[in-house]
């Protein structure tokens, strides 16, 4: 994704920086042109765990009225998946050459055992060019590792490019990978793996050791369909519960944002619900304007390619309230420049459109999403054609973007009126 830039956000400039790709494969980039063929597809959903299967969690009171949630996954296609090459199965760490000699005290610090150090450095296993140095771990090293010596290695690794896996890792959302796992289809012993191989960044618990993961597949059958699973990511299906107790004005003000947006649809649907036996509830998806609804869990088509620029979550947010979305928002400078124009900033509590910013420290934004409720938010997770639109808790959406105290910040914006 693009990212936003400020200082106090009096200023708005553009800056780029990498994006977090949820559940997404770095080497997926390598080959995108070969989605030139497929048309966009909304996602096929699995069920969450046995834990959350049929679930409804309640979302806290308030002007959006009763909502619920239930959890659910969402895969990339398999015919989609199937078009990709399996990436290398040898582990490879990149150094930059100019920073070789900082490689040993870092795997000492890291707890790599000395012997372990002197083979995996060793003048034949190195290999150099102009720009960087290449190390190959073996299996027992990278299993040696504790999670807490893999965080060492791996996010010090995340800050070179060239470390694909470690750049963008695999996200767990739940509290473990045997939860995430759940219903998967993943044998017992890959799952073992890596959860095992998982560590954290941030608050997050990811995984990057995929050329590992893959060489313990059976067959290329079976490599295939890890590499689909690890696309799951965990997203949620809202609803909006009625009854004849509940104050239609009072929704209606809420879900058309003060504005009488979309209240002439709205209001005889509610009352509908309402007045048909065996009804209660409406989902979010009949209540967001047709944008999001349209994009709501499906995948980006090929066509946005062709502007040169994929979707991500600043022209997802921008455009929530478009009724077609603008390819201007595209570019970062203009849609800075909206943003500066258009918008007010906001203080809690957020309402209903409210576009949320995730700031640095230094000032760039580096993720924004669409308030819909309570800590419900509409969401893209990247500019990756393998990552789809989305409903995610914003406590889901901190952990993806480190949002602690003296890190990222969360600012509202509100179009104004």
């Amino acid at each position: 994704m693009h990212h936003f830039s400020s200082h106090g956000f009096d200023i708005l400039r553009s800056r780029n920086n990498h994006p977090v790709k949820v559940h997404s494969i770095a080497w997926f980039s390598a080959v995108i042109l070969l989605l030139a063929s497929f048309a966009g597809v909304r996602a096929g959903a699995e069920d969450a765990s046995a834990q959350q299967q049929n679930e409804l969690f309640t979302c806290a009171s308030g002007p959006w009225g009763r909502v619920g949630y239930y959890y659910f996954y969402l895969e990339a296609p398999d015919y989609v998946v199937e078009k990709f090459p399996l990436p290398n199965t040898t582990t490879k760490w990149v150094f930059n050459v100019n920073e070789f000699d900082r490689i040993e005290p870092l795997l000492k610090n890291a707890g790599m055992a000395q012997e372990r150090l002197d083979q995996l450095l060793a003048p034949r296993r190195v290999v150099k060019d102009t720009q960087y140095a290449y190390v190959f771990p073996s299996a027992a090293d990278v299993e040696s590792l504790t999670a807490e010596n893999r965080a060492i290695i791996y996010n010090e690794l995340a800050r070179n490019p060239a470390n694909v896996f470690q750049y963008s890792p695999v996200f767990f959302l739940t509290d473990s990978v045997e939860e995430w796992a759940k219903d998967s289809g993943l044998s017992a012993a890959i799952v073992t793996k890596i959860s095992r191989l998982s560590y954290k960044a941030g608050s997050a618990l990811v995984f990057a050791d995929i050329p590992l993961l893959l060489s313990q597949a059976a067959d290329v059958a079976e490599a295939r369909y890890i590499m689909r699973k690890l696309t799951r990511v965990r997203t949620l299906m809202a609803q909006l519960e009625l009854s004849k107790e509940d104050s239609i004005p009072d929704l209606l003000n809420y879900w058309s944002t003060g504005l009488g947006l979309r209240q002439k649809e709205l209001e005889p649907l509610m009352q509908a619900i309402i007045r048909t036996k065996g009804l209660a509830h409406l989902d979010i998806l009949h209540l967001v304007p047709p944008l999001p609804r349209k994009l709501l869990y499906t995948y980006p088509d090929i066509s946005y390619a062709a502007e040169g620029r994929l979707p991500d979550c600043h022209w997802t947010s921008l455009n929530f309230f478009n009724l077609t979305p603008q390819p201007f928002l595209l570019d970062t400078r203009l849609a800075t420049s909206l943003v500066k124009q258009d918008f007010d900033k906001v203080e809690p509590p957020y309402r209903y459109g409210d576009v949320l910013m995730f700031i640095t420290p230094d000032g760039r934004a580096v993720h924004s999403a669409t308030y819909l409720a309570d800590d419900i938010l509409f969401s893209k997770n990247g500019s990756n054609l393998l990552t789809p639109w989305l409903l995610m808790r914003l406590q889901d959406l901190s952990k993806l973007y480190d949002i602690e105290p003296g890190k990222t910040r969360i600012v509202g914006f509100r179009h104004k009126k």
